[in-house]
Formats: structure tokens, C-alpha cells, sequence
């Protein structure tokens, strides 16, 4: 196959952190690997980056944000939600409830400023639930799906319950605590304006890093400065996940081709991220819906698409970059040659 102009970046995670993995997923179409700080440590982020870049790829470090995870709770995890179940959400373990399963937040969340009926989603949409009761000390909600609810996953609220200054201290840490590692780019987390591109620039340069900077827009405040933004940093990833929380899921697609039409008409990197192939994270073969997803992202001009979920934890994260270099393969060929040599 000819080299594609789309870039793959690959989460690495348990089931593709060994260097053989690693080397088998560049061999497969791989160009940066994406070690993300929101899970496991830092002798395993540091020693994935020093492999990834002994095989000759470029890294990326995804800064953990603000992002709202699941912390202590009150029944062991994984937890599978029933529908019509209701749990808690909190912010202390101190308020868990007798009565139901309790899920403590552990960072600032304004639980008074939530309303009913609003929708929480926890790991970028496969578990939804929608909120009965609120209180200063947490919501109850109930769930309209069912599946199992496990650690350290994100949750969203549709309305931003929040205050995080531009850039959090465990981002500054995370920085600090890596300082001198050869990595590449920096995705920086919930960006709402340009304050956080300067304040992480300037972080980087404190601790002799020139790193590039990508932009991750997940919530509306992202997309109503999107062009600032975008003029601030080197580069944009469209993270569908929170996004698709935020906005209405029948706008994503619409509000997907604006965020990659700005980024190309101002000449920025743009990444198309979030539940590319995700089904492959089980199966050998991906959804029909899914492929025309990734091939839909190169034709609108994404300088690269990646997958998470689906090389850190899937079963065959090796066959999961095959399938999308295919992929990229074909869409691109369509510049070259149009219908002729598909059929």
C-alpha cells in the first residue's frame, strides 16, 4: 500500500505496551502513539515513551484535565447498572447513601447546580443515566441503559457543574513529573479558550519542552471559542466522547465537519478521536457504520484518526490498525482515482 497522508494514532495500554506489540502496530500503519496519564503510572508512561520512541514513533501525552472520573464507591467494580436502576453520585465518600449504590467524584463539582432531568453520561457514552434528584451533596440518578460501570471511568454532565482554573495542578504535575522525556505532543484536556494553550506552553518551556500542542474540544465553551483556540495551539482533536454529552448527539456529525472545515482553512493539525472502531475492542471485524465513520473523517481532510479503547484494552489491537490503514487506503485513493479501481 501506497503511504497515507491520514495519520493512525494508537492508545497504548495493557494490551499493546509491550515492545513487540508496539513494533507490530507501527509495522501495521501506527504513527504516534498515545500514552494517555489518566491511567496507570508514571514508570509506565515513562517506559512507554522511551519504547515508542526506541521504534522510531512519534508520542503524544494526554493530559488528564479536569475531567470528572469515577473514584470510591460504595460496591466493588466493575458494578453492572441495571435500567431503571438508580445510584448516587457524590462528592465525598462521607455521603454515600444506605439505601443505593454510591459513586463518589472526587473534584469539585457544583452538585447544587445540576437539574432534573439533565443527562449524565459515564465512559464516553455506553452507560446514560438521567437525574431524578439533586442536593448540594449529590444527585441521584437513574439509568437508562445497562452495562458494567467501571473504575476510573469519565462522567459528563450536559451542563457543565464545574470551575477549573485554565490549567489543574495534576496537569502541572504530570508535566513536571515528565520533564526530560522525549515525547512529542501534548493533548491538552476540556480546553475552553486559548488561556490554556498559553498557560501550557508556558509550563512546557518552564521544564525545557518545545512540545506541540493539541487542543482537545469537549464541551461547548470549547466550540463557541473554537477559532481563538485554534489560532493559539499547534493543533485540534475533535473528542467526541464528552462532546457528544454536551451537544445534541444528532448535531455531532454537523458540529464534527465544522470543528475539522476551521482547523483546515487555518492550516492547524486536526485529529477525528473517540469510538472509531470500537466494536473491534471485542470483534475481529468492525461495523459497516463504522468504517464509513473513519473514511467519512479522511475525506473531510483529518490529518489523523485515532483509536483508544480499541488498542489499549481490545483483543486484537494489531488487526484493529490493519483494518483502519485499510480504510484510510481507500478513502484517500478516491482523490486519486475516484470509483475505478474499487469494484
Amino acid at each position: 500500500m501506497e503511504n497515507a497522508r491520514t495519520q493512525i494514532i494508537a492508545t497504548v495500554g495493557p494490551a499493546s505496551n509491550d515492545e513487540k506489540t508496539m513494533k507490530s502496530l507501527i509495522d501495521a500503519g501506527v504513527d504516534i502513539f498515545r500514552i494517555n496519564l489518566s491511567h496507570s503510572d508514571r514508570e509506565t508512561h515513562r517506559a512507554s515513551i522511551r519504547k515508542a520512541k526506541a521504534l522510531g514513533a512519534i508520542v503524544m501525552i494526554d493530559l488528564p484535565g479536569p475531567k470528572l472520573r469515577i473514584g470510591d464507591t460504595s460496591v466493588p467494580l466493575p458494578y453492572n447498572v441495571k435500567v431503571g436502576e438508580r445510584i448516587f453520585f457524590t462528592g465525598s465518600t462521607a455521603d454515600f447513601k444506605d439505601s443505593m449504590p454510591s459513586f463518589a467524584i472526587p473534584r469539585g463539582v457544583n452538585f447544587s447546580m445540576a437539574e432534573k432531568d439533565m443527562r449524565v453520561l459515564v465512559d464516553d457514552g455506553k452507560l446514560e443515566f438521567i437525574v431524578k434528584e439533586v442536593s448540594p451533596k449529590g444527585v441521584v440518578v437513574q439509568s437508562d441503559s445497562e452495562g458494567p460501570l467501571c473504575p476510573r471511568k469519565g462522567v459528563a454532565f450536559s451542563i457543565d457543574l464545574t470551575n477549573f482554573p485554565p490549567l489543574v495542578d495534576e496537569d502541572r504535575r504530570a508535566i513536571a513529573e515528565l520533564a526530560g522525556e522525549p515525547f512529542d505532543i501534548v493533548a491538552a484536556s476540556f480546553v475552553r479558550n486559548e488561556d490554556t494553550i498559553t498557560e501550557l506552553r508556558d509550563e512546557l518551556a518552564k521544564h525545557g519542552s518545545s512540545a506541540r500542542i493539541i487542543a482537545k474540544i469537549e464541551d461547548p465553551s470549547g466550540v463557541r471559542n473554537i477559532e481563538a483556540i485554534i489560532k493559539a495551539a499547534d493543533g485540534i482533536m475533535v473528542a467526541r466522547g464528552d462532546l457528544g454529552v454536551c451537544t445534541p448527539i444528532a448535531a455531532l456529525p454537523i458540529l464534527q465537519k465544522r470543528l475539522v472545515c476551521l482547523a483546515v482553512y487555518y492550516r492547524k493539525y486536526v485529529i477525528v478521536a473517540t469510538q472509531m472502531l470500537e466494536s473491534m475492542t471485542e470483534n475481529l471485524f468492525p461495523t459497516r457504520a463504522e468504517v464509513t465513520d473513519v473514511a467519512n473523517a479522511v475525506l473531510d481532510g483529518a490529518d489523523a484518526v485515532m483509536l483508544s479503547g480499541e488498542t489499549s484494552v481490545g483483543r486484537h489491537p494489531v488487526k484493529v490498525v490493519e483494518t483502519m490503514s485499510k480504510i484510510i487506503f481507500h478513502a484517500e485513493s478516491a482523490f486519486r482515482t475516484g470509483l475505478k479501481d474499487i469494484l
